[in-house]
């Protein structure tokens, strides 16, 4: 009989240390004393859709590490302890574990998946699971069964797979094992999740293929999809499915030659995109190498004609990509004396035309219309001409109206700003919203490309608008989008493609009501629009959240944090529905943009609200900690939760105190981190100075925080912040709100850090005037510590 263990486990994430390590102390005691129910209860706990994921999440965890190691000596220790276990407790844990499987959370599936390969690497080598592959297998053939299901019973297989040796399986099980991987990544079955797990199953599956590489017609059917993968419209499983292909070729070459021209069209097309950085001067260079009479003869094949051809033919294959590498050498050769140079600028020019005449005019509107600054190549005679001319031309050829899109995104950009303070491009603003909102619905395009320029231009059109000459036009605009958006949630969704068209739509509509908000809620006068809107907008957005896209999350959550600053602290309550998504956001370690995003969020809505967040701050504080401790997550998450925790401590001042040892230690743990930063590497640098700032703006952030109540609180932790003459813009401000916060406490700490003498000296000669003026202030607030 399992025992409860979610309190401890909760117990065991806690931000109060000693909670913390009396729940740790436990956890190993129970381990020590009765492992075999311990680890059944960590199966239960995962196994439990009831449970909190946190819990859920430790018993994972904890489950794993207690079944393998690194170290060599310490896994045939575990594997020991594993082997003595009762035959009937191990059974239990192995059917809780594959139960799991089909959890409704990701991260209980993944972690399940990997634990069940752990127990195989152990049992399967020893005969003791016989049925663990006709288990997972019943999980494939299962006619209605979820896709979850099949997506972690994919991966599982992939991971039992990595574990275990190609003599581990009789050939019966190899060939049943192939069939559910390979027939998980058929398009027309599946969707992304499930082809994406299936492909990466394959290729940790191919070491047991022998035998079925060496029959032609399961090696004719196997190569077939895999090439058929290959070509996915999906990045990510496009890569799987090209690594598969490196381990056939590396693992069965002998057999390959049927396939060679297929594969070779397939590394090309990917391999020319990879290589154009090189080959494309490579080839604008054989232009100049003209024969001095070739022009008398245009049969003979030379070098710079073959060049030429080489080009036409690399633009067809990669389009739009070459042509940014080809206009510079255009552009500075066509005015060049020498004849060889003029011909060999013309002859590039022509080899990509196809893709050069709508993105010309978009670089010219880039390069050469900014009236705010005083110059246009567009005067207010031709301009309704212009425009009567790209919305004209939008109607065309796909591959053309996304040029058009451009060159239309770069028109309106130019208006923004003008000193005049009336934009030239006002009156034609509908009749340029009319005809983007009926490219994005044009079916023509074959996939999402047209649709998502159509919309990017759409947003920048309404954000680069004079708001008080368009608000109206704006305002009728906000009901269409929402409508829009309110239609694809009624979506019959029959196909993995109907689900990605429905994600595609929506992610674009939520960046278009993004951009609405932002431009409505600027001016007191059209701020009540959005303010009356809110209940609706919000309601849409929600019901997006639903829907589990990852792409539409990014956009739905930053358009919710648009409306949250909009709507101040009346924003809280929306907090009690949006709450859950703020956490699935948060925990999304896989799709790391997606967290990312979320933080920002998070600090968006606290800045709105102020202390009206604070019953919300506990779970938020609990997972932000949980973020950062993680190895799993993307690096580049971690530095915007430093910039959150700085947004909570300014939004609830005081209350902030019962986190402040949990935040200060992250925050010197990342501080040593940057210390120890390769400086040799670019990389490296960029992501050491996002962390130094964001360590900055988090203590700027508290000091503010405590600044009327308790500053004191942060005196011991002051001295760290001048220990670092590397800072950056941020750090000024760290140091006048140490200065404001603290006051004549830090007199002896300015005394004896005075590097800030010349670093303010430096930065009050900066040609940034938001730093100059931050680092006045900062030098003004030390002055009033140092007379005092």
């Amino acid at each position: 009989m399992a025992m409860e263990i979610t309190p401890i486990l909760l117990s065991a994430q806690s931000l109060d240390a000693k909670v913390r390590n009396e729940a740790e102390a436990n956890l190993r005691q129970f381990q020590e004393q009765n492992l075999p129910l311990f680890l059944l209860s960590l199966s239960v706990e995962l196994a439990n859709n009831e449970k909190p994921n946190e819990s859920r999440r430790l018993a994972g965890i904890v489950l794993k590490n207690s079944l393998d190691a690194k170290d060599a000596m310490r896994k045939e220790h575990l594997v020991q302890q594993w082997m003595v276990i009762e035959i009937s407790i191990k059974s239990q844990i192995k059917d809780l574990l594959l139960r799991t499987l089909g959890s409704s959370v990701q991260e209980a599936r993944h972690t399940s998946a990997q634990v069940i390969a752990k127990v195989a690497s152990i049992e399967v080598p020893r005969k003791q699971w016989p049925e663990l592959i006709g288990s997972l297998l019943n999980n494939m053939t299962q006619q209605d069964g979820p896709a979850a299901l099949k997506q972690a019973t994919l991966e599982t297989l992939g991971y039992v797979c990595e574990e275990i040796s190609s003599q581990e399986l009789v050939q019966d099980e190899v060939n049943n094992v192939l069939t559910a991987v390979v027939q998980g990544m058929n398009l027309a079955q599946h969707g992304p999740e499930v082809r994406l797990a299936a492909t990466r199953a394959l290729y940790n599956a191919l070491e047991f293929a022998q035998t079925n590489f060496e029959n032609e017609m399961e090696r004719n059917y196997i190569m077939k999809v895999v090439c058929e993968t290959a070509l996915s419209k999906e990045a990510e499983i496009r890569q799987a499915a090209f690594e598969c292909l490196v381990s056939i070729a590396s693992t069965y070459y002998d057999v390959l030659e049927p396939y060679m021209q297929t594969l070779f069209q397939l590394t090309s097309n990917a391999f020319i995109k990879k290589a154009l950085s090189s080959l494309v001067p490579m080839l604008l260079e054989t232009l100049l190498k003209q024969e001095e009479d070739q022009d008398q003869d245009d049969s003979i094949w030379n070098l710079s004609m073959a060049g030429g051809t080489c080009l036409g033919l690399v633009a067809r294959t990669v389009g739009d990509d070459v042509v940014p590498l080809v206009m510079p050498f255009v552009e500075a050769n066509i005015v060049k004396p020498d004849w060889h140079c003029r011909e060999a600028a013309t002859f590039a020019f022509g080899s990509i035309l196809e893709d050069t005449t709508a993105w010309t005019l978009s670089r010219v509107f880039e390069l050469l219309h900014s009236p705010a600054n005083g110059f246009s190549v567009i005067c207010p005679e031709n301009l309704h001409r212009i425009v009567a001319v790209l919305l004209e031309s939008v109607n065309d050829a796909p591959h053309v109206a996304e040029k058009v899109c451009g060159a239309i995104y770069y028109l309106a950009q130019g208006y923004e700003d003008a000193e005049s303070g009336s934009s030239l491009l006002s009156p034609c603003l509908p009749g340029i919203i009319s005809q983007l909102l009926k490219t994005a619905e044009r079916t023509d395009g074959g996939d999402s490309k047209l649709r998502s320029s159509a919309y990017e231009t759409l947003n920048e059109v309404v954000r680069s608008s004079n708001i008080v000459e368009t608000s109206h036009i704006i305002t009728e605009l906000l009901p269409v989008i929402m409508n829009k958006l309110g239609q694809t949630l009624d979506l019959q969704i029959v196909s993995s493609d109907d689900r990605e068209k429905q994600g595609d739509v929506q992610a674009s509509l939520c960046g278009v009501l993004q951009v609405i908000i932002q431009k409505l809620s600027s001016a007191d006068e059209t701020k009540p629009i959005i303010l009356q809107a809110s209940d609706p907008i919000m309601i849409l957005f929600l019901r997006v959240l639903a829907c589990r896209s990852s792409t539409v999350h990014e956009e739905a959550m930053l358009a919710i944090g648009a409306l949250a600053y909009a709507s101040g602290p009346e924003f809280g309550k929306y907090m009690p529905e949006l709450y859950k998504y703020l956490e699935m956001g948060l925990q999304n370690f896989e799709e790391y943009q997606v967290c990312a995003i979320t933080v920002g969020v998070v600090g968006d809505i606290c800045r709105a609200m102020d202390d009206k967040v604070l019953p919300y701050c506990d779970g938020i504080m609990s997972h932000l900690i949980h973020d950062l401790q993680s190895a799993e997550l993307h690096r580049s998450v971690k530095p915007p939760i430093f910039s959150c925790f700085g947004d909570i401590a300014l939004a609830i001042g005081e209350q902030f105190l019962k986190y402040i040892e949990s935040a200060i230690t992250m925050m010197h743990s990342a501080a040593q981190i940057c210390a120890q930063m390769n400086t040799s590497d670019e990389e490296f640098i960029d992501y050491g100075n996002q962390l130094k700032r964001s360590i900055f703006e988090a203590y700027s952030g508290i000091l503010q925080g405590f600044k009327n109540s308790k500053p004191e609180v942060m005196l011991p932790h002051a001295g760290h912040l001048l220990q670092d003459e590397s800072v950056t813009k941020a750090a000024v401000a760290v140091m006048g709100d140490l200065a404001d916060s603290l006051g004549s406490n830090t007199k002896i700490l300015f005394r004896d850090n005075t590097f800030y003498v010349d670093f303010l000296g430096e930065c009050l000669q900066s040609d940034d005037e938001q730093l100059k003026e931050t680092a006045n202030w900062t030098q003004v607030m030390i002055a009033r510590v140092m007379v005092s």
